[in-house]
């Protein structure tokens, strides 16, 4: 009799290479959704780096991995690379992580971008802050023991004078990461980077931003099965709107992402 545990080895066997093979197929979509000067080739290495890795991002439906993968590739962040963006399962869904490096890199593409920085306070800080009509934050580290952290603050600045910054409490920003403390996978992170990267995704929101630093903003954390039918309905034509494969009387729906309105894309199972 199998056990649950063979079962689950199984169907990640199963399903390895058919993404990898999905992958493989990808890349010239891929290379279509990234920026001119990015390569599909090396974005599909690391999106089969990342399905080598963790076993569990293997048993995502196609739908999803092709979604999160082909979102990352439009907003030119390569997967588990510099911390600019990962892929991650959750319930058999890849998701999208834009990482703070993710964010980070975006913002700096724009002529406008002038300062963009995040930072814990602690107890012993010097710490001052207010908002209305007159916003003004201080922030002196206090030397040799800080205490606990009590807040996290990210601030931003555009050339143009645009600038906004905001304080959260630890268990707001606890709340913001749905109850999540700290770095996934047991990976250390003493800086606070995933803390950090919640305050800079939240005063990025009260910026004007660039089209891409946007679409991060409302991407990061989506399960890319969501991303996939954003794409679809983008790129459905008008007279035909999106069906679910539940829908459909001609079949399964593919598991891949239109590149244009009525585009067939040409790394279907059936290729």
């Amino acid at each position: 009799m199998t056990s649950p545990t063979q079962a689950a080895v199984a169907r990640r066997n199963e399903n390895q290479p058919s993404l990898a093979s999905v992958v493989q197929r990808m890349v010239p979509e891929i290379q279509r959704a990234l920026p001119k000067h990015m390569n599909g080739d090396r974005m599909a290495r690391l999106a089969l780096t990342a399905l080598r890795k963790d076993p569990k991002l293997a048993q995502c439906s196609e739908q999803s991995f092709a979604g999160a993968l082909l979102t990352a590739s439009a907003l030119g962040l390569e997967v588990g690379v510099n911390d600019e963006a990962y892929l991650a399962p959750y319930k058999g869904e890849a998701t999208l992580i834009v990482g703070y490096k993710g964010y980070a890199k975006l913002f700096w593409q724009s002529p406008l971008a002038k300062h963009l920085d995040a930072q814990p306070v602690h107890e012993n800080d010097d710490f001052d802050y207010a908002y209305g009509l007159d916003p003004y934050l201080t922030h002196k580290p206090a030397k040799g023991d800080r205490g606990k952290i009590t807040h996290y603050y990210a601030v931003a600045a555009l050339s143009s004078g645009a600038k906004s910054f905001i304080v959260l409490t630890v268990d707001e920003v606890k709340a913001l990461r749905g109850g999540k403390v700290g770095s996934s996978g047991g990976i250390a992170d003493p800086m606070h980077w995933m803390e950090k990267k919640t305050a800079i995704r939240q005063v990025l929101k009260l910026m004007p931003k660039s089209t891409n630093l946007a679409r991060a903003v409302e991407s990061d954390e989506v399960s890319g099965g969501e991303l996939y039918r954003q794409q679809l309905a983008e790129n459905a034509e008008p007279s035909e709107p999106v069906r679910t494969s539940a829908e459909r009387t001609d079949g399964p729906e593919q598991p891949a992402l239109p590149t244009g309105a009525g585009a067939v894309p040409t790394w279907g199972p059936d290729q």
